[in-house]
């Protein structure tokens, strides 16, 4: 391969070179060929194969490309990324320039198809910003390895920096010149593509169905009356078919989300019978109205009475109320084929409360999009445990596509085609055939390293529908049951005997291997419905253990129902959020008082359960030698730890990228917590998104972690992973990541690791 050509101008010509550049608007007409001759001016100066501009588009939080020198044209305005989102939108979100010697071997690095990158080795992506604002991002790109130095990222950083000021102004200038808007498009026609970001992995193809706000009003296509006693008969039918959809969808929910399903549709069936309910739309019909037309008319009063009470539980009825007008409907269409559920559409939700993703869940549909900006934890834990693929986007133009407009939804990516041409559904028809197609990896049933030392791998269970994938997935048992689920969904306290059926068929699900049970954690971005904890900084408030110990009368009811639940079995109870030594004898303390009174009333349970605590709070990492010596078991609670180490909230905009399990005082705060764990020979287990990290994977057991509890679907890789993995070799890696003080010097370790 020849050697470098040195650069025509040095940088200062290309700054005052680019210093012109305003005067190229006398010969474009559009901000799009003014992009166009600033990209190949640039790609000119520089000797770049590529140089291309992304620019942010601040409403949908997505860069898109604009321009391009070396790449293929057709896909300007189309290739959209998140930010954070490849090499180019980690630029932008770190505000940072980065350079890359083998593009291609970057984890950061996301393949485009059809755009023509994969020549390219040598990559520059310089972010443009002015002030607090972010802009856009320069990419120039090279066919040799190693060809952009710390000089050409200095000189694009110089003329990206005069560039700004010029596309701050882009708009005004191009008003000077006589450029106007064009025409208002239709949603479908501005926009094919949007860009978010998943909740919850899977692909799913229909028709759209907006749910919009709760107070909104349900439409449908206007049908004409007629016969009077013809469209009673229909809505009849239609009535009748609900019912029986109804009865029959509540009976096959029950095995497996009986703990956060339980007659969740009886509201449905009380309504269908309730004549201020269907008698209103019989009556509506015998006045002239189409059944359709009633239907929707009766609906849209109840939505409108629900949307305004006052009453929390009140207004969670909305969803309800809709979900019968919807499937009422769909079953006046005659068609044989049509359910009355949400099979073959995808929902537009701008929000949600937990037990309406359940319904909603339980009504088949082939994907479901969300307004971001509002989602709280809770959520995306139950879509992934409901198997429904999940995407969030702040674009609102996305929200206003009129119902049945097509579209598929990448909830791997997190894209959303907008009436996809046949060659994106063909692709996607391949991505999925292929994974129905694939044979499972036998999955063994211990985990062992590849010098033969024992790992144990279990699984987090957030509903009872999770226990199936952990059976079949070889989990060792269950590592962390999240207790709280029942509770947020139902609108009231589960009581001891709703509580201990729940927790008895989880502990049986198993078959005798060991279950932790997390005692009750709400609080922080996990609300419960029912209870007032709405709180000016909630992450740093009302959570956890503390709750619990402020409603003595609630955590007795759990107590008690997980004591019988685990009458024979391996039950060990976890306390989450502890923040000193009292927190957990206090707790301790209740648990024996609820022993004492289940031994005095002759009912069976479990007398010596093991007692845990979560370390996830810095004082927890203070008292860690002392709780290791009083505790049954530890277990490292790592997303809450790290968001608490490091003061950063990951689902705020501002800082997220600032969340890095793997930076150094988190890496020295696990270490410290498994030589307390070591020295007092308790048991030790870590859950959360370091635990699945295949990067993180040889730190951990390096640092003498044996025990990871991870989501069902995870397992096999992981297994996989840590067959591969010698402790040996681990320890050595943990060492060496603990030496470094800067959060670049691992993040660099790591990735050549990786490669």
């Amino acid at each position: 391969m020849p050697n470098r050509v040195p650069m025509k101008k040095n940088s200062v010509d290309l700054i005052w070179s680019i210093g012109e550049l305003s005067s190229l608007f006398e010969k474009r007409t559009n901000m799009g060929g003014f992009l166009q001759d600033v990209v190949e001016r640039i790609a000119q100066h520089m000797e770049s194969d590529v140089c291309s501009v992304y620019l942010y588009d601040e409403e949908a939080d997505t860069l898109v490309l604009r321009a391009t020198h070396g790449l293929n044209r057709e896909l300007v305005g189309q290739v959209q990324l998140r930010l954070g989102e490849g090499i180019t939108g980690t630029a932008l979100k770190e505000l940072r320039p980065i350079r890359e010697a083998r593009a291609g071997k970057s984890p950061r690095f996301k393949p485009i198809p059809n755009l023509g990158e994969e020549q390219y080795e040598s990559f520059l992506a310089v972010p443009i910003k002015r002030g607090l604002n972010r802009i856009g991002v320069m990419v120039l790109q090279h066919h040799q390895s190693d060809y952009f130095d710390v000089q050409d990222a200095r000189a694009i950083q110089a003329i990206t920096s005069q560039l700004a000021a010029t596309l701050e102004n882009v708009e005004i200038l191009m008003e000077l010149h006589g450029s106007r808007a064009q025409p208002e498009q239709s949603v479908a026609e501005r926009q094919r593509l949007f860009v978010g970001r998943p909740l919850s992995e899977g692909i799913g193809r229909g028709s759209t169905v907006s749910f919009g706000q709760r107070g909104e009003l349900i439409h449908a296509s206007p049908v004409g009356g007629g016969n009077a006693p013809e469209g009673c008969a229909r809505f009849e039918a239609a009535l009748r078919k609900a019912q029986e959809q109804l009865e029959v969808l509540q009976i096959e929910i029950e095995d497996d989300f009986a703990d956060v399903a339980s007659l969740i549709f009886n509201s449905h069936l009380l309504m269908l019978k309730d004549d201020q309910f269907s008698g209103a739309m019989i009556r509506e019909i015998e006045n002239g109205a189409s059944p359709e037309q009633a239907v929707i008319t009766v609906v849209n009063q109840y939505v409108t009475l629900f949307s305004q009470s006052r009453n929390s539980r009140v207004q969670e009825k909305t969803q309800d109320v809709k979900d019968l007008g919807h499937r009422l409907v769909r079953n006046l269409s005659g068609d044989p084929d049509v359910e009355g559920d949400y099979r073959g559409q995808v929902l537009l939700a701008t929000e949600l409360y937990p037990s309406e993703l359940v319904k909603i869940a339980a009504q088949q549909p082939e994907a479901l999009i969300l307004q971001d900006g509002g989602v709280t934890a809770h959520i995306a834990v139950l879509a992934r445990s409901m198997a429904l693929p999940v995407v969030l986007c702040r674009d609102e133009r996305l929200f206003g596509l009129p119902d049945g407009t097509p579209v598929l939804v990448d909830a791997v990516e997190g894209n959303v085609y907008v009436d996809p041409e046949q060659e994106v559904i063909d692709r996607y028809r391949e991505s999925l055939d292929a994974i129905q197609q694939a044979v499972a990896v036998d999955i063994p049933e211990q985990t062992i390293s590849a010098d033969r030392e024992r790992v144990h791998l279990l699984a987090n269970i957030n509903i009872f529908h999770d226990a199936r994938a952990a059976r079949k997935n070889k989990a060792e048992g269950i590592g962390l049951y999240r207790s709280e689920f029942p509770f947020i969904v139902q609108n009231t306290f589960p009581t001891e005997e709703e509580q201990y059926r729940i927790y008895r068929q989880v502990i049986e699900s198993v078959e005798g291997k060991p279950v932790t049970m997390r005692t009750l954690d709400v609080g922080g971005d996990k609300i419960l419905p029912h209870a007032d904890l709405h709180e000016t900084n909630p992450f740093l408030g009302f959570r956890g253990i503390r709750f619990c110990l402020a409603h003595p009368e609630i955590f007795r009811d759990q107590l008690r129902a997980l004591l019988r639940a685990g009458e024979g079995a391996d039950l060990r109870l976890m306390l989450p959020m502890i923040s000193s030594v009292d927190e957990f004898d206090s707790a301790c303390a209740l648990l024996e008082e609820c022993r004492r009174q289940l031994a005095d009333e002759g009912i069976p349970h479990n007398g010596k359960p093991l007692v845990g605590a979560m370390i996830e709070l810095p004082s927890a990492v203070e008292m860690v030698h002392v709780l290791a010596r009083k505790a049954g078991f530890l277990s490292i609670g790592s997303n809450d730890l790290v968001m608490y180490l490091l003061g950063v909230d990951r689902a705020n905009e501002r800082v997220g990228h600032m969340y890095i399990h793997y930076h150094p005082a988190v890496l020295r705060a696990l270490k410290r917590v498994a030589v307390a764990a070591a020295r007092a020979r308790c048991p030790l287990s870590i859950c959360g998104e370091a635990a699945a990290d295949e990067h993180m994977l040889p730190f951990l057991l390096g640092i003498g972690i044996r025990i990871l509890s991870v989501e069902p679907r995870q397992l096999p890789r992981l297994k996989q992973l840590v067959s591969r993995i010698s402790i040996r070799d681990a320890r050595g890696i943990a060492r060496r990541m603990l030496s470094f003080e800067r959060v670049e010097q691992v993040r660099r370790y790591l990735e050549s690791n990786a490669s």
